[in-house]
Formats: C-alpha cells, sequence, structure tokens
C-alpha cells in the first residue's frame, strides 16, 4: 500500500488567506499520524476529506503557537464526536500543560483515552514500535526545545519480485503451483518460490521543522525516502534565518544531499515571499529531486521509493 502525505499547511508563524500554518497527516497502512496541528487544521482535514477520527497518533514539533494552536479545537472535536478510540500525544515538556491548561480552563472534558509522552531528553529516542513502523524523535536546534520525526517502515514479510516473474514468463497457474512448494522447469534450470521472493527497501518519512541549518542534521534524514525540511527563508536573508534560528531553501537541499535523501519536500515558507518557486529553485542547485508543500497537496509515497505530487485536493 502507498503511503499518503497530506499538507494541512506549510506557512511560518503568521498566516496568509491561501497559506495555512503548519500541519500534514501521514497515512500509513495500519494508522494515520498528524504531525504538527497549526490554526486552522481540522478545518483544513474536513476541505481535503481527511477523516480527523482516524488519527491515532499525534507528533508535535514544538510548543510555538502555529504548531500547536489548532490542537485544542481538535481534541474538544473529539470529545464533542465521542471518540472512545485511544489517542497517542508526543511532543516537548510542556505539552501535558498547554492540554490541560486549555481543557481545564475553557471546563472541556477529555473521556476517551488520551496518553500525553513528553520528550523531556534533548536526544534521540525511540517513541513508538509497532510490527509494521517505527517512530523516532531527535532534537534539532530551535529558540525553544524542538523535536524532528522519523518514520520508518518495518518489513515483515517478503514479495514476489513481478519483474523476475515476467522475465521468466510465468503463468498464474504456475506461479500458484509454485505457492503450493512445486517447482517449474524453465530452460533447463528449476525455479521455486524463494527465488522469486524478494525483500523490499523500506519506506522512511522524516519531519525535520524550525531548525538552525546544522549539517549534522543530515545524520537523522539518513537513505529517508522523503525528507519534510523547513525552509523560511531565501538564501539572500540567511543572516536573517541564523538569527531567527531556521534555515534557508539552499540548506534544506544541503541537508537532503548530505542525508542522501530520495527526495525532498520544502515547508514552513515566511509571508514576506509571495511567490514559492525560488524555493525550489535554489534548493535544486544542490540536490536534484525537490518538492513544494503547500496547503492541499498530496503526495504519495509509492513502495519503490517513488514520490507523487497530487494537487487536486485544492480544487475539491
Amino acid at each position: 500500500m502507498n503511503w499518503e502525505l497530506t499538507i494541512l499547511g506549510a506557512n511560518s508563524a503568521v498566516p496568509t488567506l491561501h497559506r495555512f500554518p503548519s500541519g500534514q497527516i501521514l497515512r500509513t497502512a495500519s494508522r494515520h499520524i498528524l504531525l504538527d496541528c497549526g490554526e486552522g487544521s481540522q478545518m483544513r482535514m474536513m476541505q481535503y476529506n481527511e477523516k480527523p477520527s482516524k488519527i491515532s497518533l499525534i507528533l508535535i514539533s514544538h510548543l510555538h503557537g502555529d504548531h500547536i494552536f489548532g490542537l485544542p479545537g481538535l481534541l474538544t472535536s473529539f470529545q464533542l464526536y465521542r471518540r472512545q478510540q485511544p489517542l497517542v500525544l508526543v511532543g516537548p515538556r510542556g505539552i501535558r500543560e498547554f492540554v490541560e491548561n486549555v481543557i481545564g480552563v475553557t471546563e472541556s472534558d477529555v473521556a476517551f483515552p488520551l496518553e500525553i509522552r513528553e520528550l523531556v531528553e534533548e536526544k534521540e529516542q525511540r517513541i513508538w514500535t509497532s510490527p509494521d513502523m517505527d517512530v523516532i524523535a531527535f532534537p534539532v536546534r530551535h529558540r525553544i526545545p524542538t523535536f524532528g520525526y522519523r518514520i520508518d517502515e518495518n518489513i515483515n514479510r517478503k514479495y514476489l519480485d513481478k519483474e523476475k516473474i515476467r522475465e521468466l514468463g510465468l503463468t498464474h497457474f504456475q506461479i500458484r503451483d509454485m505457492m503450493k512448494g512445486e517447482s517449474i522447469l524453465i530452460d533447463g534450470s528449476r525455479w521455486t518460490i524463494e527465488d522469486l521472493e524478494r525483500i523490499r527497501q523500506p519506506r522512511s518519512y522524516v519531519y525535520m521543522t524550525d531548525t538552525l541549518y546544522l549539517p549534522e542534521n543530515a545524520k537523522y534524514a539518513s537513505g529517508a525516502t522523503l525528507l519534510y525540511h523547513e525552509s523560511t527563508f531565501l538564501e539572500s536573508d540567511k543572516e536573517l534565518a541564523a538569527e531567527r534560528y531556521h534555515s534557508t531553501a539552499r540548506q534544506a537541499g544541503m541537508i537532503a544531499r548530505d542525508a542522501q535523501v530520495n527526495h525532498l519536500l520544502l515547508g514552513h515558507y515566511s509571508s514576506r515571499y509571495p511567490e514559492l518557486g525560488k524555493f525550489k529553485e535554489e534548493a535544486r542547485h544542490v540536490f536534484p529531486s525537490v518538492f513544494l508543500a503547500s496547503s492541499g497537496k498530496r503526495f504519495k509515497i509509492k513502495t519503490n521509493g517513488e514520490v507523487v505530487e497530487n494537487q487536486d485536493l485544492l480544487s475539491s
């Protein structure tokens, strides 16, 4: 099954009429993961036909408002819809106090099972593991404690090599017999089902937002299928980026290059830039496969490591 990434928002700090604060939903075979929850995130979910009720894991990078101001409304909606499914919320120290204060002051209630996990140590750490997926949190450098997240697919079964099947000209009936334990004679050689099996390369998605450019951050994204990296500024404003603990599009490309990822997704743009095309241009000077995140875009992360962009949501 393809993974699908829906961009709810990819702007930094101040939203505009058409660009919204950070929020993404990654759909894997087993679960829906919400990465950050900026203002208006649940409105975007409705607009893009994402079902909030399917979300079972929320990953918050840090406690700046453009990454968490949509969270109270979402949790309240869960309660109003009488959610019963468990929800795990992960974020830096303070996320528990934020949620409990908002819920308390507004005299709301959370009757569904909610587990809040605070990242109290700024170190790389495994925060979720299941038969099909591992999630790693890692520290980046921003003005307050901030974490990125790496979601790695666990492959626990083998797949039939379709290319080898076509090459040998095997029929459906021959494959069926091979799966029963029989061998097939082709051009004087015996072939069994084990000869057709392979373990494909597992997919991985890395979410790295709101960070000063640090070359050592590349280790957290090493070999990833898709890296989302903040690109708040263009290179002409790199001093401002460093001053505010952010990165430029070119620097995001350098991390992607050094990490040897398959594809790079840019986002978290400053509202000072009305056009986003230059972000892609700058990153492509150092890394070839670059996508631009924006509200309403959906990306398929295919089993072969290819990433396909679909913009149909913008008109839906």
